[in-house]
């Protein structure tokens, strides 16, 4: 693990908020991605946004261990990235109940900051919809979204 000093280094660095439609806010997110050395967990209930998608995957070939909790309905849906980052090996896992959706929206990375808002990684949320995001550094929050991650991540495991 990281030294305490390193991890409020990193945690300082990392406060941030976005707000959306803005195209340099992805890339914004596109380098915490990038950032990231040991872990990303995604929870999203849709992702069809391809640079997004393809910063999801080339963490996972730098040997990040991603894993992603999405919405079943949105998973079958045309275009859904989630479903082509399913078949490059990504471990995915959605939810249970074709009458709910898994409608959060988080992302941990390195177990040090969380990433949590409205934004769905999306090309309209990108584009056209009034979105937002911030980045949290905070020890509780990051614990409560790794819970919450875990919790999910066991219960769609049938999936």
């Amino acid at each position: 693990h990281l030294s305490i000093r390193r991890q409020r280094q990193m945690c300082i660095r990392d406060r941030d908020a976005m707000f959306f439609p803005n195209e340099k806010n992805v890339d914004r997110l596109i380098q915490y991605l990038n950032k990231a050395t040991r872990s990303i967990n995604i929870c999203v209930f849709t992702m069809t946004n391809d640079k997004l998608s393809n910063a999801v995957k080339a963490a996972a070939i730098r040997g990040i261990a991603v894993r992603i909790i999405s919405d079943d309905e949105c998973m079958k849906q045309k275009g859904s990235d989630v479903h082509w980052l399913s078949e490059q090996n990504i471990p995915v896992r959605v939810d249970d109940r074709p009458d709910a959706h898994m409608h959060n929206k988080f992302m941990v990375i390195d177990d040090l900051i969380v990433i949590t808002g409205s934004f769905n990684w999306t090309v309209t949320a990108v584009n056209a919809n009034q979105e937002n995001l911030i980045v949290v550094d905070n020890p509780y929050y990051i614990n409560r979204y790794n819970q919450e991650f875990e919790k999910l991540w066991l219960q769609f495991a049938h999936m």
